[in-house]
This record gives C-alpha cells, structure tokens and sequence, in this order.
C-alpha cells in the first residue's frame, strides 16, 4: 500500500500496519500540511479541558503524533508529559521537539507497555477518529491512570456514533468517579476545507 499522506486516506486506514504506513512518509510535512494548512485546533480544546479539569503531571499523551498537544499543554501549565504512538517516524519529529520526558512505541489495539496506575493526567487528540482507534482502548487509559486522575480525549464525532462509544461510556461509569461529554469543532473558524464543520467529543474521565 502506498497512500498519498491526507486526512482522507488517513480516515481510510484499517490495520495498525497502514497507520505506521501512512504516517513513515506523513511525519516530517505533518505540523505544516495538516495543523496550520487545515486549521486543526482540536488539540488546543483538549488541553484546555485537561487545565479545568483540573489535571496535573505526570501525564501521558496517548497517540502523541509530533507532539502539537503536548506543547499546547505546556504553554499553559508546567508538566511532566510522556509520549506514546504507533508511528515512529511520529515520536521522532516529537522528540525533536524537547518537550517529552520520554517517547515510546506502543499499540493501542494491545496493551500500553505501563504499570497500572502510572499517571495523574492521560491526554488524547485526534487519535480516536476513522481508521485510528475504536471505544474498546478506552479502558487502557483508565488502567493506566491513578485514582483521582484525569484523561481527556477527544471523539470524531462520526467516528463516535458508528462505533457506539456511549455503550463504552456507560460501562466505564461504573468504575470511575465521574465523566462529562462536550462537543466542539474540530477545525477553525476560518478554514474552508472539506471537513470545516467536522464535529468531535471531548470526553473527561476523573478517576
């Protein structure tokens, strides 16, 4: 498979072999060809979610890609922030960056490679959306966090209501503090692509 490096292919994508794939050749053009050419902001609402959650370090940023949530975490707070992802190529450009502790594969369809309750805050931005990750890793983020913890992920909102997330939801209620929903867009306002008005849910857990 060799896929031109898009928004729409990256939606396509259905084994973790194609997003390591896609985003080998995605990585080093990923900040400038989608974050400032489409106006992405979904990352910006979840760090600011995590901040009024009241969310502290250590944290980990799940899906971290090149690390554009995690900066937008630390310019508004002080953290220690661990990265994950599938993609290498990905950390690598993160850890260009130096705003990790530390970067590390993993797979989210499997088991993240921590102990269980390892982290105060667990973050996520468009990570959980087509041809990416489904409901059922949900409960990894929890496992992972400590009680009293944080996680902050965001939804496509497609994505969303095809895979049921609420039924995951619901079943994680049951073992947590509390939870709370809230829809946003994805995209700024001033953006005219195709995918404009694309919806997501921001989901926060306290543990």
């Amino acid at each position: 498979m060799k896929l031109r490096p898009n928004l729409e292919n990256a939606y396509e994508l259905k084994t973790p072999e194609d997003n390591i794939e896609l985003y080998s050749v995605w990585a080093k053009s990923y900040d400038s060809d989608f974050i400032d050419e489409m106006q992405y902001e979904l990352h910006l609402s979840v760090a600011n979610e995590f901040i009024l959650a009241g969310g502290k370090g250590p944290v980990l940023d799940v899906g971290a890609g090149t690390g554009v949530l995690a900066k937008a975490l630390l310019q508004r707070g002080k953290f220690s922030i661990e990265a994950t992802d599938i993609s290498e190529a990905m950390l690598e450009v993160a850890k260009s960056k130096n705003i990790y502790e530390r970067c590390f594969w993993s797979d989210l369809t499997k088991q993240i490679p921590v102990a269980n309750c390892s982290y105060n805050g667990v973050v996520s931005s468009g990570t959980f959306t087509h041809g990416h990750v489904g409901p059922s890793s949900m409960f990894e983020l929890v496992r992972i966090s400590k009680p009293g913890g944080v996680i902050v992920i965001s939804v496509n909102e497609e994505h969303w209501n095809a895979l049921d997330f609420k039924t995951e939801v619901r079943k994680i209620s049951e073992v947590v503090k509390s939870y709370q929903l809230k829809k946003i867009s994805i995209y700024g306002k001033h953006s005219t692509h195709g995918h404009k008005d694309d919806k997501a849910i921001i989901l926060t857990i306290k543990v």
